[in-house]
């Protein structure tokens, strides 16, 4: 009990007088103390001379008119460009009242039957391979790949009979891809 007496009187010796508060509040008393010092100040005025070489480097409204007017013009000409060009691109895609006729032409390339030929060596060698050690290699990259060639076929009887839509082709794509991934791990594994 000694102890908490003796740091109660320590603190004590660290808080500000009673006073204090009462005497800052009376400091700050505007209508008293404050209002009397600003009066008893001197007042001075500054020579016309000054003043006109303000007014000389403040910008006019006449200026601040035309700036405004700049930026009008500028963004009313940038709206009636994007205006225009929203117009030009709908008359030139709009659709027009005549029937309109396309055609494609279908290339055999040399290359891509010389690709199909390198395919048939590395798949028939991959199924020689396979025979011999089945333990190895695994037989079911054939499967998926004979898998993937018929599943092609009868995308492309699809497109001959009902025409080719973007979501075919793109199956036509993803199954091109995938053999030609099964073809590229048959011929790391020979």
């Amino acid at each position: 009990m000694e102890d908490f007496n003796q740091i109660k009187l320590d603190n004590q010796k660290y808080l500000p007088p009673n006073n204090l508060w009462s005497k800052i509040e009376f400091d700050l008393d505007y209508q008293n103390n404050i209002k009397p010092l600003l009066e008893q100040l001197p007042e001075q005025t500054a020579p016309p001379h000054i003043w006109a070489e303000i007014e000389k480097n403040i910008p006019s409204v006449r200026m601040r008119l035309i700036k405004k007017k700049w930026v009008v013009q500028t963004v009313a000409a940038t709206v009636l460009l994007a205006i225009g060009f929203g117009l030009g691109s709908w008359f030139n895609n709009k659709p027009l009242n005549t029937l309109q006729l396309g055609y494609t032409q279908v290339k055999t390339i040399s290359y891509l039957e010389e690709d199909q030929e390198s395919i048939n060596e590395v798949l028939d060698e991959y199924i020689k391979k396979c025979k011999i050690y089945p333990d190895e290699n695994s037989c079911s990259l054939v499967n998926d790949f004979t898998d993937l060639v018929s599943a092609k076929e009868e995308l492309e009887n699809i497109v001959r009979r009902m025409g080719n839509s973007d979501n075919i082709m793109q199956q036509l794509r993803r199954i091109e891809l995938e053999k030609t991934r099964i073809i590229r791990n048959m011929a790391q594994r020979i």
